[in-house]
């Protein structure tokens, strides 16, 4: 456990590095001024473009991710030195990494996912620079999330290839300092409405995001879609929002749309933001709008390289004259996705993908059983909800905020509760898995709740009672977790106690004996198979799907995959 725990101090000085030098290039804030729980935040932003960008001309590999974690610390340091609030700064990274070898500890990978593709991709990213094509070998390596680039440049020569789980470890203690300083912050203005809508995602977040296996791709891009809200929140008039604040919700957005291609549906926001503005002309002119743009536009790029689409699946963005591209890819991508979400393996119609998600066919399937797994993940958040409520009845406060005439009078809460809705239907009617659509449910939940009532002339509780059930709420996650740790004590296998990486079962180092060489009609190499079972973190590039009509080729270093049918 010590090897965890070290490795965790460093992934919080990686993180919060990166966030200093993003911070001080983007904003213009002096590192006196730069609070490490913003910049952590901001650290997995800086590294998962960074490393996007890097994998474009060279592999992400022990050597560059050696070079990196030795800059990261040099940069600490001289922030540390810097930075006035020395205690503050030292007790966030204890705090940080102490969570982080809690949460880490014993823990399962997010399963099947992490097997499917989340890890095969880490393995592919640290072996090869961008591969054209790459979908035609799997099709959910057309739709990674930056977070694995984030995880690859994790890998450097100092420390086990496991030290690749512990960015995704990292985020969610990094992401309670962010909303508990938010919510302390709302106590010293008094702002009621605040205080209230952060409290309840703080609730929420505690009971969804309390284990490392349920940390897939689905969780960070959930987390940071409230980062968003409360960056939302922090607005004070729309009109003139300071560009400062604009430019964060416009990376944020940005960073959303990397995490999960779903979240592009996000992106509008900052436009319709950028229009209402009065100063948008002096906005746009920034070089941070010119950032902002490369990013987006380097994400763009490497999805047209690895898929031959702009959006991958979303058919309407394919090239298809590409040669590397392959339609039927897109279409399984794209629809079988969309029906198991919908249900699919729950109907009884029989019916093919396509047919299932048309014309509403899967909404009574989605009812029977779906429905009722979202009443269930909801219901924490509807009951803590309903206690206020009754606690304000009881009160008499209740009638006294009671006043649906607030709704009109704040126009950030009204952005948020018709943003929110927006994101819900879409969401519905799409992707209906609760996992995919969380955090706009709870955000629509919690901010209709705060607009009817809550209002500015009432103090609904104390902060000790905030205080309080935050920190019994942490106590228990944080014993939850020790509860497992100990529980799983005496379960050894290869790379214990870190997270499983290399197979699904409790031991076996991996899938090496079972994977087979694919080679073409000429005897070149083509691909490693696993035999149908999940590849892992193993050889690379690595599938599961025996694709006898793959071909490879090399054109000036890069690696083209393609289908010779």
């Amino acid at each position: 456990m010590i090897n965890i725990f070290i490795g965790s101090i460093l992934s919080s000085i990686i993180l919060i590095s990166c966030g200093v030098i993003f911070i001080k290039f983007f904003f213009n804030k002096k590192l006196i001024n730069i609070d490490p729980w913003i910049a952590g935040i901001y650290g997995f932003i800086t590294l998962g473009f960074f490393s996007l960008i890097l994998n474009f001309f060279f592999p992400i590999n022990k050597f560059i991710g050696s070079l990196f974690l030795l800059f990261s610390i040099v940069i600490f340091f001289f922030y540390f030195y810097n930075f006035k609030k020395k205690i503050e700064l030292a007790l966030i990274v204890v705090f940080v990494s102490f969570t982080t070898l809690v949460f880490i500890t014993s823990a399962n990978i997010n399963r099947p996912d992490a097997g499917l593709y989340h890890l095969p991709f880490i393995s592919i990213l640290q072996d090869n620079k961008i591969i054209l094509g790459l979908s035609n070998l799997h099709y959910r390596l057309g739709h990674t999330s930056i977070f694995q680039y984030i995880s690859a440049i994790y890998s450097n020569y100092f420390f086990k290839i496991e030290f690749l789980n512990l960015p995704i470890a990292s985020l969610f203690p990094l992401f309670i300092i962010f909303l508990f300083k938010k919510i302390n912050e709302a106590f010293k203005t008094k702002n009621e409405i605040e205080i209230i809508s952060i409290f309840f995602i703080i609730i929420f977040s505690f009971y969804s995001f309390n284990r490392y296996s349920n940390f897939g791709n689905d969780a960070p891009a959930s987390i940071f879609f409230f980062i968003l809200i409360i960056s939302i929140l922090g607005i004070k008039d729309i009109k003139n929002i300071e560009s400062n604040k604009f430019y964060n919700i416009g990376i944020i957005s940005i960073f959303l749309v990397t995490l999960k291609p779903f979240m592009i549906i996000v992106l509008p926001l900052p436009i319709l933001l950028l229009l209402m503005n009065k100063n948008k002309f002096e906005i746009l002119k920034h070089k941070n709008s010119l950032i902002c743009l490369i990013l987006i536009c380097s994400w763009i790029l490497k999805n047209y390289l690895i898929s031959g689409c702009l959006i991958f699946p979303i058919k309407e963005t394919c090239l298809n004259n590409l040669s590397y591209y392959d339609g039927s890819v897109v279409d399984i991508a794209s629809n079988e996705a969309e029906a198991w979400s919908k249900g699919f393996p729950d109907s009884v119609k029989k019916m093919n993908f396509k047919e299932y998600n048309s014309d509403f066919n899967w909404i009574n399937t989605w009812f029977e059983n779906h429905f009722s797994k979202v009443i269930e993940k909801l219901l924490p958040l509807l009951i803590f909800i309903s206690i206020f409520l009754i606690r304000n009845i009881i009160n008499r406060s209740f009638y006294k905020n009671l006043n649906f005439g607030n709704i009109f009078k704040n126009n950030t809460i009204i952005l948020i509760i018709i943003f929110s809705f927006y994101c819900s239907i879409f969401w519905f009617l799409n992707f209906p898995v609760y996992r995919f659509g969380m955090s706009y449910l709870a955000t629509l939940i919690i901010f209709t709740f705060v607009a009817i009532f809550v209002s500015k002339q009432k103090t609904l509780y104390s902060k000790k009672i905030y205080i309080t059930i935050i920190g019994v709420g942490f106590v228990f996650i944080f014993i939850k977790n020790l509860n497992r740790i100990i529980n799983n004590h005496d379960l050894v296998y290869n790379n214990s106690p870190w997270p499983k990486i290399y197979s699904m079962n409790d031991n076996g180092k991996n899938l090496e004996k079972v994977f087979k060489k694919i080679s073409d009609e000429n005897g070149n190499f083509v691909y490693y198979y696993s035999g149908g079972q999940e590849c892992m973190y193993s050889k690379s590039p690595c599938s599961n799907y025996n694709k006898v009509d793959l071909r490879r080729k090399e054109i000036n270093g890069y690696t083209i995959f393609y289908s010779s049918k």
